[in-house]
C-alpha cells in the first residue's frame, strides 16, 4: 500500500511538472462585454515560435473560449511547441428572435463584423503585449488563424478584412499578415460579390467543408452582390489568382464537418508544414469520402439557430 502511495505521488509530481500552463488576459472592453484571451504555453517551443489563434464556433449565439472545442487542440499543438491562443468575441446572434430573411441577413452581417473586429483587437493586443515574455516568444510572422463554423467564418472574414482595409484592420501594423488560415466550415459575407483581395493576397488557407452544408453554405447564397460566399465560391477566386490553398471537400456531408478538426490533426499538420511554412503557393484540391461517416445536420439552416440553447 505504501509503495502504491509513493508511486501515485511520483506520477502526480511529474504531471504537475509537465502540466499545461494557461495565462488569461483581458484584451478589450466593448459595449458591455469584457473580452478575454487564454494563452496556452508549451513546455518547449518549436523553433518557429509559431502561434495558433483559435476561434470557437456556436452560430454567433453560444460557445466559450475555454470549452471542449479547444481542449484536444491546445494539448496537441502545445505538445508540438506552439503557443495556442483562444479568444472571446461578442456573440451578435445571441437573443435574436426574428429569423425572417431580411432580419437574419442584417443581424448575421453585424454578428460577423463584430466577431472579426474582436479578433483583430485580440491580434493587436497580442502584437503589442505578448510577443516576448519570460515564458515564451511569438514570431509575428508565424501566427495562424483557425476557426470552426462561426469561428471559421470569423477567421476567413478577418483575413478578407485585412486584405481590403475593412473594419478596424487599420489598428494593426501595415505589414502584418497571418501566416495561414484554417477554416472548418467557413464562409465570407460580402457586400461586393464574390470576395476579392484587393490590397494584399490572402494568407495560404486550408478549407474543409461538407458539400451539403446548408447552415454555413458550401457554395454561395446571394442577392446581387450581397451574400454569404462559402468554400466552393472562395476557392474559385484562389485558383484564378494563384493563391495558395488546400481545399478538402466532403461529399454529401453537412455542417458536421465543422467539428472534424479534432480528428484531422495530420491534415492540419500537412497544411502547415508543406504549404504555410514551405511553399505558400501550392494549390491542392481534394475530395475526401469515408463511407463509414454518416451525414448529420444536412438540413440545419440559419433559421434553426433559434433552437440552439443560449
Amino acid at each position: 500500500m505504501k509503495r502504491i502511495t509513493v508511486l501515485l505521488l511520483i506520477v502526480s509530481l511529474f504531471a504537475s511538472l509537465f502540466a499545461q500552463e494557461k495565462e488569461t488576459y483581458l484584451y478589450a472592453v466593448k459595449d458591455t462585454s469584457k473580452l478575454y484571451l487564454d494563452v496556452y504555453v508549451p513546455t518547449v517551443q518549436n523553433e518557429r515560435q509559431a502561434c495558433l489563434f483559435f476561434v470557437f464556433g456556436g452560430g454567433f449565439i453560444g460557445g466559450k473560449r475555454d470549452d471542449k472545442q479547444v481542449q484536444k487542440l491546445k494539448t496537441y499543438y502545445t505538445d508540438k511547441g506552439y503557443v495556442v491562443i483562444a479568444i472571446d468575441y461578442r456573440l451578435g446572434m445571441r437573443g435574436q428572435k426574428n429569423f425572417s430573411a431580411l432580419a437574419s441577413v442584417k443581424q448575421f452581417d453585424w454578428a460577423i463584423q463584430m466577431a472579426s473586429e474582436d479578433l483583430i483587437s485580440a491580434l493587436d493586443y497580442t502584437l503589442k503585449n505578448l510577443l516576448e515574455t519570460k515564458k515564451y516568444k511569438i514570431n509575428p510572422k508565424n501566427i495562424i488563424l483557425m476557426g470552426s463554423s462561426a469561428g471559421a467564418i470569423t477567421v476567413l472574414q478577418t483575413d478578407y478584412a485585412l486584405c481590403n482595409g475593412y473594419f478596424n484592420s487599420g489598428i494593426l501594423p501595415a505589414d502584418f499578415r497571418p501566416a495561414g488560415v484554417i477554416s472548418y466550415a467557413g464562409a465570407i459575407f460580402s457586400h461586393h460579390g464574390r470576395p476579392k483581395y484587393r490590397n494584399h493576397a490572402p494568407a495560404p488557407t486550408l478549407f474543409c467543408h461538407g458539400t451539403d452544408d446548408k447552415l454555413v453554405i458550401y457554395k454561395q447564397t446571394n442577392i446581387a452582390n450581397l451574400g454569404l460566399f462559402g468554400t466552393n465560391s472562395i476557392v474559385k477566386e484562389f485558383k484564378k489568382k494563384g493563391y495558395g490553398h488546400h481545399v478538402r471537400r466532403y461529399p454529401n456531408l453537412g455542417h458536421q464537418v465543422a467539428i472534424f478538426y479534432n480528428d484531422e490533426f495530420p491534415v492540419i499538420d500537412k497544411f502547415l508544414e508543406e504549404i504555410v511554412f514551405a511553399n505558400p503557393k501550392i494549390q491542392i484540391d481534394e475530395t475526401y469520402y469515408n463511407p463509414d461517416t454518416k451525414p448529420m445536420w444536412n438540413n440545419f439552416r440559419v433559421r434553426d439557430l433559434k433552437r440552439v440553447e443560449q
